[in-house]
């Protein structure tokens, strides 16, 4: 899975880098070499007038047909091979200069046609776009511009681009950016993420080949502006062939998305390693139809995933929700023998969870987590701690914590009588032999001389055990506030335990 995070993430930058650098913004990274240097460009031939047909080319080729992928062509130059510099035609519109300017005289720029869109050649649509570097080449069918500057762009348009890179051969079927502001101050550094604006970035059609096979029908970022929510939403993507995920080798999406989170000005403070700001409002995750494979057999698979804050301050303070549903694990190698002992043929669960803070006090509050497996049991824990502010979090200062409260409940769909049934073919055990044993260990850790406030605890365990309950409940509730350091000290015995937590337990 760490794999297949990475290579998706590779890939979606790759095709977002490319938009940048046909927008202008990216490609041009390095000081141009001097004239004649091995570093310059290959001519390209001086196109007819605009709206002429164009002749034939010895260095472009024809472009594709619009809508089909672009052919992968391996690199036309050595890496160490010599190039002339371009020949700029005169006719050139005046976006196209400016777009070939900002590429720099390393990246050489050709094309079939350019055409004009505004009498002064600020809008422009090229076809059979060749951009090559050494080692490097990519190609589009067509790009066009509209007002690009040298410090972004106002929209973008890229059709069939295609390229390829440490070995994984990339088509893209459209990337459209609008709105794009990357500040340029003369120097090599790369702007900060607060100074650049982007109001949206879609891209469509992402095919590669390579280590892995990668398909991704479409992914949108919008909104990127400091102090203001973005939103980013995936569609369609199926990643086969992964090399070095251990048992998965297959993972299919079919959408994933959030909002409400300032990337701007998070992914600069992280980058700072300062705390990030956080936004009053709404946020949210939501992801759908997960599906993991490995060897042509599913592994498992998760319906949907909902995870949502809503903020009502800025030190963070509000509540918060978590569902992860449809969950499903398959009998692999690693559970087979524990779900063939209890005659289960794969894990169906539902995780879920509710949560607030407070952040002047620093007080969390889990709710009910909770864990339910079909045909197995719920699993729920609820804990409350105070003294975690947003400054000890981020400090990961967990020293002023203190327990308020804890609970733990436990309610039995069938589990633990497949446990019982289990042990006692294992022992040749009758089960009500076996429960009244496991009953009898629970009475003499708990049945301590002088514990009175045990009793109550000891009787609801061996309840459950006999089988005369099918849920359990154990609660902790201090006297007063437990610090970290008293809550992490192992009482002597099992009355000390009660005392110092306020232990209580009952079972129905």
């Amino acid at each position: 899975m760490h794999a297949a995070g990475r290579f998706g993430a590779k890939v979606t930058m790759l095709a977002t880098v490319a938009g940048l650098g046909l927008a202008g913004a990216a490609l041009a990274q390095g000081k141009p070499p001097a004239p004649g240097s091995p570093q310059q460009a290959l001519p390209t031939a001086k196109p007819p007038p605009l709206g002429a047909p164009a002749p034939a080319r010895p260095m472009t080729r024809p472009a594709p047909q619009l809508g089909q992928p672009a052919p992968l062509h391996p690199p036309i130059m050595p890496p160490q091979q010599q190039a002339a510099p371009q020949s700029v035609p005169a006719n050139e519109p005046a976006a196209v200069a400016r777009f070939r300017s900002l590429l720099g005289a390393r990246v050489r720029l050709s094309y079939t046609n350019a055409q004009a869109l505004d009498a002064a050649g600020e809008q422009v649509r090229m076809t059979g776009v060749v951009l090559e570097q050494t080692g490097k080449r990519a190609t589009a069918d067509e790009v066009t511009l509209n007002g690009l500057r040298n410090d972004g762009v106002a929209e973008a348009v890229i059709r069939g681009f295609a390229t390829t890179e440490d070995g994984t051969q990339v088509r893209v079927a459209m990337i459209r950016i609008a709105g794009l502001t990357v500040p340029r101050d003369g120097t090599r550094a790369p702007p900060q993420p607060e100074q650049v604006r982007l109001e949206s970035l879609r891209v469509e059609g992402v095919e590669t080949s390579g280590a892995a096979t990668v398909r991704l029908a479409m992914a949108s970022f919008e909104n990127w502006v400091a102090g203001q929510p973005a939103r980013f939403s995936l569609e369609g993507l199926d990643v086969s062939r992964i090399e070095g995920a251990g048992m998965v080798d297959a993972v299919r999406l079919a959408r994933f998305a959030f909002n409400g989170v300032d990337i701007a000005s998070t992914l600069g403070a992280v980058m700072r390693q300062e705390r990030p700001r956080t936004l009053v409002g709404r946020a949210a995750v939501e992801m759908d139809g997960l599906e993991v494979a490995g060897g042509g057999r599913p592994v498992g698979r998760m319906t949907e995933m909902r995870i949502a804050a809503d903020v009502t301050n800025p030190d963070g303070s509000g509540t918060g929700t978590l569902a992860f549903r449809g969950i499903r694990l398959e009998a692999t190698p690693m559970i087979a023998a524990w779900l063939t002992r209890f005659g289960y043929q794969a894990v169906d669960a539902d995780l879920t969870s509710t949560t607030a803070y407070e952040g002047g006090s620093g007080r969390i509050e889990v709710r009910d987590l909770s864990l339910a497996v079909r045909e197995a049991g719920t699993l729920s824990i609820a804990f409350a701690l105070d003294g975690l502010t947003q400054e000890r979090l981020q400090a990961s200062d967990f020293t002023a914590a203190r327990l308020i409260s804890m609970g733990l409940r436990y309610a039995d769909a069938s589990l633990f009588g497949r446990f019982i049934a289990a042990q006692a073919r294992e022992s040749r055990t009758p089960e009500p032999q076996l429960r009244e044993q496991f009953a009898a260990m629970a009475g003499g850790a708990l049945g301590r001389p002088g514990a009175g406030a045990l009793d109550p605890i000891r009787d609801a365990v061996q309840r459950f055990i006999r089988g005369q309950a099918q849920t359990i409940e154990i609660r902790a509730n201090p006297p007063q506030p437990l610090g970290m350091a008293d809550a992490q000290r192992v009482p002597p015995n099992p009355a000390e335990a009660q005392r110092l937590l306020g232990i209580t337990a009952t079972a129905q």
